[in-house]
């Protein structure tokens, strides 16, 4: 079984989805993986349902302390996968593809996805790079706590591949709190605001847009270049970020004709 989307998607991907047993209450793709049942998550892992199943692996997001002990007494095999960059993500489908003897699948999942990349790289080559402030999350009426990303995350690349600059890509780490000042400062001249799965209705968008008015100094403001990406899968670093690439790119260069 599964504790996280993305690498439930990858099981997917790699032709192995019929041998999951369970999934965890986050996962939505592909459909059919709906009819499993749902056995938790990473922060609360129902462990007695999940024994109960006898699966014979659990793949996890990262390291679970509680579930490698658990997984110890029942004699289950668990197969750690962290991915939060390109190169984890690639490295997370090859350790899935040799947990379950997949690694031919694993290669050409990887060759394919890359070869995805490239090509909306290629076609956004001729439009003016921008630079972008990405904004992960933030309270509805206020930006004094700004979500966004540096170098390290996998939403950085996603952006660069579609033809733009993270402001705060010069920031080592994954994960940081972006300050007014300092967006005032860089000056983008486009946001992305990633609210990922939520619907948002016409005035739900129009009263985050609202927000950002007293920073219209900001190129980007001041050019109502605010775009919003709400796609379940737009924060899930796995076998889908090509198709999250070509959403960023839509958004940044409408123009683009871009290959599906």
């Amino acid at each position: 079984m599964s504790l996280a989307p993305n690498l439930t998607e990858t099981i997917y991907a790699l032709g192995e989805g019929r041998q999951l047993i369970g999934r965890s209450e986050f996962d939505d793709y592909p459909p059919e993986v709906r009819a499993l049942p749902a056995l938790g998550g990473y922060i609360d892992p129902d462990l007695e349902r999940i024994a109960m199943r006898s699966p014979a692996m659990i793949f996890v997001p990262g390291r679970h302390e509680q579930v490698t002990r658990f997984a110890e007494m029942q004699g289950i095999t668990v197969v750690n996968v962290h991915m939060d960059s390109f190169e984890t993500i690639f490295g997370g489908i090859e350790t899935i593809g040799a947990a379950l003897g997949r690694e031919r699948e694993a290669t050409a999942l990887r060759a394919r996805i890359e070869s995805d990349l490239d090509a909306i790289q290629q076609a956004v080559s001729p439009f003016e790079r921008r630079s972008v402030l990405i904004v992960l999350g933030r309270e509805r009426g206020d930006l004094s706590n700004l979500q966004t990303v540096g170098s390290a995350s996998f939403i950085s690349e996603i952006v660069a591949v579609a033809g733009g600059d993270n402001i705060y890509g010069d920031a080592p780490q994954a994960y940081l709190e972006a300050s007014k000042e300092t967006v005032v400062m860089k000056a983008p001249d486009a946001i992305l605001e990633i609210q990922a799965g939520k619907t948002l209705t016409r005035n739900q968008q129009q009263a985050l847009y609202n927000d950002w008015r007293f920073l219209d100094t900001v190129p980007a403001v001041r050019n109502g270049s605010i775009y919003y990406v709400t796609d379940s899968h737009a924060m899930r670093p796995g076998p889908r970020i090509a198709e999250v690439a070509r959403i960023v790119a839509r958004r940044l260069h409408f123009k683009a004709e871009l290959p599906e």
